[in-house]
């Protein structure tokens, strides 16, 4: 169902740790939003943020978005600064 994340990358071990984290559903939106997801990863990756497979294993809604909403975040803040908090611990995410 989420096997498109392996266009970007993402490995089956992480691919495994989602299907056991999420039901069937929210797998379901994100296969059915995959564009927006890759574009979302694509964009993370972009920025340089490292904890890209934490974020899909343990924030799976900020992949839920589309790619607008998440730049439209990180530009109200420093974003050098933003990317290392997340990197640092993933978390920090949910503050912006």
């Amino acid at each position: 169902m989420i096997d498109f994340l392996k266009n970007a990358n993402i490995s089956d071990e992480v691919i495994l740790s989602m299907i056991n984290n999420y039901n069937d559903a929210t797998l379901y939106n994100l296969s059915c939003n995959a564009d927006n997801c890759l574009e979302i990863i694509n964009y993370l990756k972009e920025l340089n943020i490292e904890v890209i497979d934490e974020l899909l294993i343990n924030r799976i809604d900020l992949f839920l978005n589309t790619k607008e909403d998440i730049v439209k975040k990180f530009s109200k803040y420093n974003i050098p600064l933003v990317v290392d908090l997340i990197n640092d611990d993933y978390v920090t995410i949910d503050k912006i």
